[in-house]
Parts: structure tokens; sequence; C-alpha cells
């Protein structure tokens, strides 16, 4: 059985199983436009952005130079942390469509009328968190989901959707990180000579999208298989023989732990540091 090339969402779009990932492409984003156009035209799909990542002209410019119809990529951003409040929501929409010269594509900085991230005074580098809007999420969420209706952006859960469910929100996508380190994936990618991580990612049902500026991991990214189900199950396995594992964790930064089960919001007006 084949590997399928996208995954129909809830309102009818659909996703490929596939993406390109941007996230540090390189320093200084300066490989990014290129890698974005070899992408797509390796048969690339899905292009994933942030306005955070500093790199939307960029994937912009290379989605313009691929050639690529625009209506045959699906391209996704996030919103950044500067612009949780509801009234700010369509205005870091804007920006983003504006930087990647496109027409439509949970805790809260406190942000200048620019949106842009204000740092503490003691010049830590560290951001001013927004108390109020940190523990009202809500309402950042139902801004962002009355913009589907202008048509300016689809319908899709974010990976950086909260969850917790004192706060009525009921989100269908959890972010699932594999490393290629893992013992386990290493063994069996020397096996198969093939992206077995993301092969089980997306035979589960979860699209992917890694990050490269590298053509033949860029080619390799999208040579997917069926793993076999021994092969299957012993990825499936780690979780259960390892536990849970949290690869970023900016609980250092922000000052407090937005994974807590019980308390994923300040418990307290200050930081730290403050």
């Amino acid at each position: 059985m084949d590997m399928p090339k996208y995954f129909v969402l809830n309102d009818g779009h659909k996703v490929p199983s596939v993406g390109l990932g941007t996230f540090q492409g390189d320093e200084g984003n300066s490989k990014v436009k290129e890698a974005v156009k070899l992408a797509l035209k390796l048969g690339y799909r899905h292009i994933d952005g942030a306005a955070a990542y500093g790199n939307e002209r960029e994937i912009g410019q290379g989605i313009k130079e691929s050639g690529v119809p625009r209506e045959e990529i699906f391209v996704t951003s996030k919103l950044p942390q500067t612009a949780h409040a509801p009234a700010s929501v369509e205005k870091a929409l804007s920006q983003t469509l504006k930087d990647a010269e496109l027409d439509y594509v949970p805790h809260a900085y406190k942000a200048d009328e620019d949106l842009k991230t204000i740092r503490h005074a003691s010049g830590n580098g560290k951001p001013v968190i927004d108390y109020d809007l940190s523990r009202n999420y809500a309402s950042t969420w139902k801004a962002m989901e009355a913009l589907v209706k202008t048509g300016r952006a689809v319908r899709y859960p974010a990976d950086g959707a909260p969850t917790p469910r004192r706060a009525g929100l009921w989100v269908s996508f959890v972010l699932m990180r594999i490393f290629r380190g893992q013992s386990t994936i290493r063994c069996l990618s020397r096996q198969l000579r093939s992206s077995t991580a993301l092969s089980w990612a997306v035979q589960k049902g979860i699209p992917v999208v890694p990050k490269s500026v590298q053509e033949h991991h860029l080619r390799q990214n999208l040579q997917l298989f069926r793993l076999c189900d021994t092969d299957f199950r012993s990825i499936e396995d780690l979780l259960s023989r390892r536990g849970p594992v949290r690869f970023l964790d900016p609980s250092p930064h922000i000052g407090f732990n937005i994974f807590d089960e019980e308390n994923d919001q300040p418990t307290s007006d200050k930081a730290p540091w403050d």
C-alpha cells in the first residue's frame, strides 16, 4: 500500500503529508529562499514558516520564483507571541501575508505598537510576559478562528494551540517530535536506507515538516515507505520504554512552565528575575 500524499482536514482542505520546515534554516536565513524554490521543484507542496523565524520574506520570494501556482501550495504560519490580544491577531496575519507576498495563508509577550517583543529592562534579553493574555488564550483562539471567514486564512489546528480542559479548547492535533539520534531509529534507518522516522509518522497519520536547506536531504525526506508491522511497533514501543521527552522547553526563558498539567499559565504576576 502506498503512503498517503496528503491528509484531509475536517473542513475538507487537504494538507500534504510531507512539507518543508524552515525554522533556523541556516544562519541569517540566506539559503531559505533557494531551499523553498528547490523543494517546490522537487514536488513539495507544503511550506511551514512563522513570523518568529524571521524568514517569511524569503519564503514568499521562493514561492514566487519557483513558478509553482500558489493554489497548489499549502502554506502554514504561526501567530507571534506578541499578537495574542484579539485586536492584534488580524494585524499579525496582515504582516505575514505582506512579508510573504501572499493573499491568504500559547504564552504571550508584551508588544510595542509594531508587535515587536518588549524586552526586560534589566537587559537580560528575556521577554516581558503579558500575564493577562497568557491566562486568557481562549480569546486569542477565537480571534484566529474568525479570520477563516475572511478568506485570508484556512482552518488548521496549530502545533502551539492550548489544550487544557478548563480553557474550553479542544485541539485535534498533538505535536510529536522524533529524533534521528535514537538508537532504534538509527538502526532501522541503516537497514532500510530511508527516512524511517518520517515514514513512521506519516504512516501514523501525522503530517511532517522536516527542515533542511540541503538538496540530498530534501530528496531523501520525500522517499517515504510503509513500515512492516514489526518495525512500526519497535518505534511505537519507544514511548513505553523511555517515557515522554520534552525537546523544547521555554520555561527558563519566560519564568513559568507552560506544560504543567495543573498550572500551564502564570500563577504569579512577575517573573523570578523581576
